[in-house]
């Protein structure tokens, strides 16, 4: 037996991850400053590049891994009402959250081109590279916007 899902499409998980990139931004900033409140005791350019680059695609990577693999979503996604489920039906495992996230989103964003993504605008499944790395979908939690796929009815989507 079949369960029906609504894919969601480019603009919706495109503001999912705009919300998420300011999450973790604010988040790092936050922590940052926490660490090391009077600031880094170093070069201006090695502040730059901690502070801006180092710790955020740690945290960030941790983020959309963690989130994936224990709620199907991150923050941007919930707010969004969107979230991740396998092509099979399965509950979301530690190999497919990080070959999404990590490996996925390297591809993705690889030479800080974020075509990957683009993908997403023009498969007739709505899947983006990610997507098509990890065996996910990205579909709605509820309503009846997006694109009708099929998955096995042992989904965890209620």
């Amino acid at each position: 037996m079949m369960k029906i899902l609504r894919a969601a499409g480019f603009w919706t998980r495109f503001v999912a991850f705009l919300l998420d990139l300011l999450i973790i931004g604010m988040s790092s900033r936050i922590f940052i400053h926490l660490v090391w409140p009077s600031g880094l005791d170093t070069t201006a350019l090695k502040s730059f590049i901690l502070v801006n680059a180092l710790f955020p695609g740690i945290w960030g990577s941790l983020y959309f891994v963690l989130m994936t693999k224990y709620w199907g979503q991150t923050l941007g996604k919930m707010i969004m009402g969107i979230r991740v489920v396998s092509k099979d039906g399965s509950p979301l495992n530690w190999t497919t959250a990080i070959l999404r996230e990590v490996v996925g989103r390297i591809l993705a964003q690889l030479l800080g081109s974020y075509l990957g993504y683009l993908v997403c605008a023009f498969h007739p499944r709505k899947q983006g590279l990610t997507d098509i790395i990890g065996d996910t979908y990205v579909v709605y939690t509820k309503g009846e916007k997006g694109k009708a796929i099929e998955i096995p009815a042992q989904s965890v989507i209620s």
